[in-house]
């Protein structure tokens, strides 16, 4: 599937597929005004879906996205929901504030952390895996009957990175000692290798039912998830460019990819969503705009990993996630 990669601005996908999400309700975590998951609001209301539901920590968040689709598309619903995915209890009641919500045709989670200093989440947990993973896994175990009830074609798409090929899960101390052995960079890569292999997992599962799920790198584009990056780390990524590839787990070369705009790295969560010459491909880490399972390394792949990670996500999470 490697050949059909390309670089592509959210506008191109959507001319060739946006159809699909007419009339439609989309929930999207993690909107900012200088975030992915903020240009992938404004790019889906273009495409006259019925609800937008838009998370954040807090609702000046979302605002500007909200004044931006009603200029727009006035006709297009949004609508705010307060998550903080650092606590679980807080994830449970965002999640009961959607009783009114019948479906959800698609559910888009963006929202992460990138390298900040130690920290645990509210439930005790290394922040990054609690943020970009653990909180996942909860919302979508929560949420799955509204996406179920939205039918086939409805999708599960996680925002995920490219730092997935050089990470794994510590399955025996993924908290870092508590703090003591902590690489934020080590800790940022086996978040997304979690958000990788839970969805390779969960794409299995349904696939029977034609709910569409996919993990996503949406290449490198410049937003507030740096904000912890430390002095120079921009100085760092041009001198990886310049010296050519880096390596995986595996020791397979891969290139350090170029930077791109917001609406670039929205269209691959597009493409997740709604393109239906992957529909085949369930479960699949998607990498501009295709299929791009080759480039996972041997211990995202383990089969045996997946469920190791489920079974410990059910246990930190205290939910039975039976499929």
């Amino acid at each position: 599937m490697s050949n059909n990669q390309q670089i592509l601005r959210s506008e191109v996908v959507l001319e060739k597929y946006g159809k699909a999400l007419a009339g439609k309700t989309v929930l999207i975590t993690g909107v900012s005004d200088d975030s992915i998951a903020g240009e992938l609001a404004v790019q889906l209301s273009t495409a006259d879906p019925k609800l937008l539901i838009l998370t954040a920590r807090a609702e000046s968040k979302v605002q500007g996205i909200q004044q931006k689709i009603k200029s727009a598309k006035p006709n297009v619903e949004t609508r705010f929901l307060n998550m903080d995915l650092s606590d679980m209890t807080a994830i449970r009641n965002a999640v009961e504030d959607l009783a009114d919500v019948s479906h959800i045709d698609h559910l888009v989670s963006v929202a992460g952390v990138m390298f900040p200093p130690y920290s645990r989440t509210n439930d005790g947990f290394e922040s990054q895996l609690g943020v970009n993973y653990l909180a996942n896994f909860l919302l979508v175990k929560l949420l799955l009957p509204k996406v179920r009830a939205a039918g086939p074609n409805s999708s599960v798409v996680l925002m995920a990175s490219s730092m997935a090929r050089q990470g794994k899960m510590l399955f025996d101390d993924f908290n870092f000692s508590d703090g003591r052995t902590y690489d934020a960079m080590v800790a940022y890569g086996q978040s997304n290798a979690a958000r990788v292999m839970f969805v390779k997992r969960l794409g299995e599962k349904l696939k029977s039912e034609k709910i569409r799920v996919f993990s996503v790198d949406p290449g490198a584009v410049l937003t507030g998830l740096q904000r912890h990056c430390p002095p120079g780390f921009l100085d760092q990524v041009a001198e990886w460019t310049e010296a050519g590839t880096m390596v995986d787990l595996d020791g397979k070369p891969f290139d350090i990819p170029p930077w791109t705009s917001t609406s670039e790295g929205a269209a691959t969560v597009i493409t997740g969503m709604i393109d239906p010459t992957i529909s085949g491909y369930n479960g699949s880490y998607l990498n501009k705009n295709a299929v791009s399972d080759h480039e996972l390394h041997t211990h995202i792949n383990d089969e045996e990993n997946w469920t190791k990670l489920w079974d410990l996500s059910e246990d930190l999470t205290k939910e039975k996630f039976s499929l």
